[in-house]
């Protein structure tokens, strides 16, 4: 039996010792189309030809196999292009996914320096004339940030105020 990832070929052995081992391959696979199958509600397929003989291998069985390739070959063009997924668009994916990550963290990287630089100067440890024009662009950005925040707290707390003196008008009026 061999490992994981490794892969000997069948062509020069015996022609004995090669069917065996594609039977077992055969059996391995059938086993990996079950679990496809039931785990992910698909239908599975397997059709094998061997070079040199007339019969072939079919799983689950041929009738299934029939049935199951004719109602791939039955939906249209489109839509068999929509249900195939290619392995190059699936990394794309995940190559988009863990950019947008990367890109986040890079975010949140520098808005930590950023406080970390408003935090030095601060506390007097850094003057302002040691920032270089970097650093001062985000400690712009900063205070904008900083600033639209204490605004928008500013206006929940007016709304919260004049509602609170609403219901008190209406508690002393009664």
């Amino acid at each position: 039996m061999t490992g994981k990832g490794v892969c000997w070929t069948t062509r020069n052995l015996d022609e004995g010792k090669s069917k065996k081992i594609l039977e077992e391959r055969l059996a391995s696979l059938c086993k990996k189309a079950y679990e496809l199958f039931i785990l992910c509600d698909v239908k599975v397929s397997i059709i094998s030809f061997t070079p040199g003989e007339t019969d072939n291998f079919t799983w689950p069985s041929l009738t299934e196999a029939n049935e199951i390739v004719n109602n791939y070959l039955a939906c249209p063009e489109k839509k068999r292009q929509y249900k195939l997924v290619e392995h190059e668009m699936f990394l794309q994916f995940i190559v988009n996914d863990r950019e947008k990550e990367i890109r986040e963290l890079e975010k949140m990287i520098e808005e930590k320096e950023m406080e970390n630089l408003f935090n030095q100067l601060a506390e007097e440890r850094k003057r302002f004339n040691e920032f270089d024009v970097c650093d001062i662009k985000g400690l712009l950005n900063l205070f904008n940030d900083k600033r639209a925040k204490l605004d928008q707290m500013e206006m929940q707390l007016s709304g919260n105020v004049a509602n609170e003196i609403g219901a008190n008008d209406n508690n002393t009026g009664e």
